[in-house]
């Protein structure tokens, strides 16, 4: 109907400028029963704003019928035609008209703002290479911030435990070219101040990312080094990710993008309408989005946060793309058509409503922040209008695969004798014996997904089903509410083996209406169960998210002994091409009396028949 089509046509000219002046919002797909095996993801995904557009559009069309609250401001755009609450196609085109217009605007302010433009216009690879070359500048000395939390790196002695700018520069660069695609849509390359000086002139980098530089210059680099960089480099963005984000003025002074410094990008005029006018909008967002990812330290998003910049400043990343679906008219057109109840209850439901309202002030990917709106306003509303519109009728449009890289290759042997299915089911099971009051399976420890060490006390409980074959998986984890209370949550895995390589299986949840599908790799194991190294890699493929994340489990959660243990799990980490100070320690206090977990011994869970009381000799 005409009415439905103005629905469409309102919700995606919001969704024009949602795109526009916000890239992703960051929902973390962990809804609020999201296991934390991967939680991360368990990422609803980016689509808080695309969901508050949504319910805008539709509740416009029906404001007569359903919110006295909107009536008030629906005079402006044309009241109800009926006492249905519908507006006809003639009420509708104002609204539409003005959105479409408000499009027009935002579009026409960012046609001088192309992808990967410089200030000249074109990104212009550096001599010799066939593609822009990225750079990442880092200083002599020093660490990086994100080794400064509590991470499993502690355990190793040297560069191992607490590496320096050069190695830790070198490990995110590996993970950044994970997703560059193959073959790659950028020459990534790192180099420490002294080396870019010694090296002379580049021929110019399409894009330089400078992070703690120093105010002195170390010896032998020269200001007409650095004149060169500017002069060879158009596109310059320095930051700081210590915890006062401090920049040194030199390099302040240098910072350019999209033909604007550091003062304009940090001062965008009252509602952004300097940046906007100015044609520079883009860049600062991008500008304060990797600022606030580096601030958060932790190496996974300092990865994100060079992928963001590489995808808004240089060229389009497969992946980073894929994470901000585009709906089309017809992808919400089918959900408004097929989900028109659940549409209705969710607006009418103020849970449902105050969910996504603070969803919308969390930042870019900030998914401790989403996944506490989610926590502490959860509703069947949203479960169900997640359900329908997102997960059934696509309404995000998104295309989305799980990421191909690492190869991860599971253990080979387990206690000298090489791994079987049965044998890493077994591992799995783990210490689970209620018996001696162990109702689960395994503690975790350390994460590398941020997503993750956000939780205190992740109890995982691995067992076999009721089916022939079937196997399943129920973490149990604490969530802190906005409100301060601690609200345990947990969930239900389907597992099932992969059909050639033991080691290796197929996990599915749903999780608040958000099918996540995910590959998880058993990298190594202590004969004695002393610990147990997991790595993951999914994606919620309606919710347009992907991810990754490699874990540390124990039986009590406590890390793991230094020495020949420590060096044995760093080996086990290695497979997934990480290193251990890549993993952040989880908080596992004690138990409150008050609020125990709510542990459960499945009928058919079985105790582990690896498991003995006996330690087994190498």
């Amino acid at each position: 109907s005409a009415s439905k089509t103005a629905i469409a046509q309102g919700f995606l000219a919001l969704q024009k400028m949602r795109i526009m002046s916000r890239h992703r919002t960051g929902l973390l797909a962990a809804s609020a029963g999201a296991a934390p095996g991967c939680r991360r993801h368990r990422a609803i995904a980016p689509y808080a704003l695309t969901l508050a557009s949504a319910l805008v559009a539709w509740s416009v069309a029906r404001c007569g019928q359903w919110s006295q609250g909107f009536v008030s401001h629906a005079g402006a755009f044309g009241a109800p035609s009926s006492a249905t609450g519908h507006l006809s196609a003639t009420k509708v085109q104002p609204l539409q008209h003005w959105l479409a217009g408000r499009a027009s605007a935002f579009d026409h302010i960012a046609s001088g703002v192309a992808l990967g433009a410089s200030e000249g216009g074109e990104v212009s690879p550096v001599a010799g290479s066939p593609l822009p070359v990225v750079l990442l500048l880092h200083p002599d000395e020093g660490s990086p911030a994100f080794v400064e939390v509590h991470h499993m790196g502690e355990l190793m002695k040297g560069e191992a435990g607490r590496p320096g700018w050069a190695v830790a520069a070198e490990q995110l660069a590996k993970r950044v070219r994970w997703d560059l695609g193959d073959p790659p849509v950028v020459d990534f390359q790192v180099k420490s101040l002294s080396e870019l000086c010694a090296g002379g002139s580049t021929g110019g980098y399409a894009l330089v990312l400078g992070v703690d530089l120093p105010q002195e210059l170390p010896a032998g680099c020269s200001e007409e080094a650095l004149a060169a960089l500017a002069a060879e480099s158009p596109s310059r963005l320095f930051i700081g990710s210590a915890k006062d984000r401090a920049v040194a003025p030199r390099w302040r002074a240098l910072t350019r993008l999209q033909g604007v410094g550091a003062a304009e990008l940090e001062d965008k005029g009252p509602l952004g309408i300097s940046a906007m006018i100015g044609g520079w909008a883009a860049a600062a967002k991008t500008q304060a989005d990797v600022a606030e990812l580096w601030h958060r330290r932790t190496a996974e998003e300092a990865v994100y946060a060079v992928l963001d910049l590489i995808d808004s400043m240089v060229v389009p990343v497969a992946l980073m793309r894929a994470q901000k679906p585009e709906p089309t008219f017809e992808s919400v057109s089918r959900a408004v058509d097929k989900c028109q109840d659940q549409f209705r209850v969710c607006f009418t439901t103020p849970r449902c409503i105050m969910a996504l309202s603070c969803l919308s002030t969390c930042g870019l990917a900030d998914q401790s922040c989403s996944y506490r709106c989610i926590a502490s306003y959860q509703s069947e509303a949203f479960t169900q209008f997640s359900l329908c519109a997102l997960q059934k009728q696509n309404l995000l449009n998104s295309q989305i695969e799980r990421p191909v890289t690492p190869i991860a290759a599971p253990m080979p042997t387990f206690r000298g004798k090489p791994l079987t299915a049965d044998v890493a089911d077994s591992i799995l099971i783990g210490h689970y014996d209620p018996s001696v009051n162990q109702n689960f399976s395994w503690l975790v420890t350390a994460g590398s997904n941020p997503a993750y060490e956000q939780f205190t006390l992740q109890y995982q409980l691995w067992y076999p089903g009721r089916a022939r074959g079937s196997f399943w998986y129920h973490p149990t984890f604490l969530v802190e509410a906005l409100d301060g209370t601690n609200i345990w949550r947990s969930r239900d895995y389907s597992v099932r083996r992969d059909k050639t390589t033991p080691g290796i299986w197929e996990f599915s949840v749903t999780d608040n209406g958000i099918v996540s599908e995910e590959r998880w790799h058993l990298l190594g194991a202590d004969d004695n169960l002393n610990w147990l190294v997991l790595f993951y890699i999914g994606a919620a493929r309606k919710a347009g998210l992907a991810y990754r994340g490699c874990l540390v489990l124990t039986r009590d959660g406590a890390l793991p002994a230094p020495g020949a243990e420590a060096e044995a799990v760093a080996a086990a980490v290695a497979r997934a091409g990480m290193k251990m100070w890549e993993l952040e320690a989880t908080n596992n206090p004690e138990v409150d009396p008050a609020n125990k977990p709510p542990l459960v011994t499945p009928e058919t869970a079985v105790v582990s028949g690896l498991l003995s009381r006996e330690p087994v000799l190498a």
